[in-house]
């Protein structure tokens, strides 16, 4: 029995497909409401990526079924609650107890007043820390017009602390 020969390695398909990745993952937990975990589900989902065998990655990826496979992980572990992912982010406590008197109510008065205007961009970039071009892609809107919009913004908190 001949062993078939490759193009790629495994750690090279994976390297190669971390946009695709990315992006599954950001359209699953999009719908889920939990972009927050969005490195974190990425980092879990590479690790079983490179948790497989060599040529099933290889045969998936010459097949042009890869993707599939990243969205069908992807799927199991967002939408199953006893997944690892599920059991180890979202079930997580916050390490801390807060101390009250040493609490500062200054950011969440501010963080309030930035939700409730009718736009997301701020939303995008300080809540998930989205980079510029990629809520412009979202928005479908320009660079300029997000930076801009994100400008004002800052403006507008730097009046409300001075106040």
């Amino acid at each position: 029995m001949t062993q078939k020969k490759y193009s790629l390695s495994k750690n090279e398909i994976i390297a190669q497909e971390q946009v695709t990745i990315r992006d599954i993952c950001i359209s699953v937990l999009a719908n889920n409401k939990d972009l927050h975990l969005i490195d974190d589900l990425v980092q879990d989902i590479n690790l079983i990526l490179l948790s497989q065998m060599e040529e099933i990655i290889q045969s998936l990826y010459e097949t042009n079924q890869l993707r599939y496979f990243v969205a069908r992980i992807v799927t199991n572990q967002v939408l199953s609650t006893s997944s690892p992912f599920h059991n180890t982010y979202r079930l997580r406590e916050p390490k801390d107890s807060l101390i009250s008197y040493d609490y500062d109510k200054l950011p969440d008065e501010l963080w309030e007043n930035l939700l409730k205007i009718d736009d997301n961009i701020p939303y995008l970039r300080f809540e998930y820390g989205l980079k510029i071009k990629e809520i412009a892609t979202i928005n479908g809107v320009s660079t300029r017009y997000v930076y801009k919009k994100l400008a004002k913004h800052l403006k507008n908190i730097k009046k409300s602390v001075e106040k």
